[in-house]
């Protein structure tokens, strides 16, 4: 990894739109997840070199999508979804750092606590590159 995770008020900066769920045609994250795959989401299930949970389906669901307008990632988080726009994958990668991190915080695999997530906020928690990345078979292949 080349650049730090993103910080909280970094990925504000990126906001790029915020909206609820549409009732009419959605009425729980596995809909939100189906509608917006018409739209280009693709939703990411795991993360880092292992591939562990990233947010907490069917609550919590973080999306990314490519777009002449830049590499865009989606929060959806109990119908409330956020949209970020960076202008590099490498940028949107550290914002679904910062992400992976802030949700998984005192689970028992994390490198964080609750506690931790102020550092997180700020840019100041380090952790092992194990946990940072997307996934794939051939990085977790590579590790063992």
């Amino acid at each position: 990894m080349t650049r730090k995770i993103m910080t909280r008020d970094e990925l504000a900066a990126h906001k790029a739109d915020a909206h609820g769920r549409n009732f009419l045609r959605s009425g729980d994250g596995y809909d939100d997840m189906r509608l917006a795959s018409h739209y280009g989401w693709h939703p990411i299930p795991s993360w880092g070199r292992d591939g562990w949970d990233l947010g907490d389906w069917p609550y919590v669901v973080i999306s990314e999508r490519d777009t002449p307008a830049g590499f865009e990632l989606q929060q959806a988080v109990e119908g409330d979804h956020t949209t970020w726009r960076f202008p590099s994958e490498e940028n949107r990668n550290a914002a679904v750092d910062y992400l992976f991190l802030w949700y998984a915080a005192d689970k028992k695999w994390a490198p964080l606590t609750w506690d931790d997530r102020d550092a997180l906020d700020a840019g100041e928690f380090t952790v092992d590159e194990k946990f940072r990345g997307p996934f794939s078979w051939e990085r977790a292949d590579a590790h063992n």
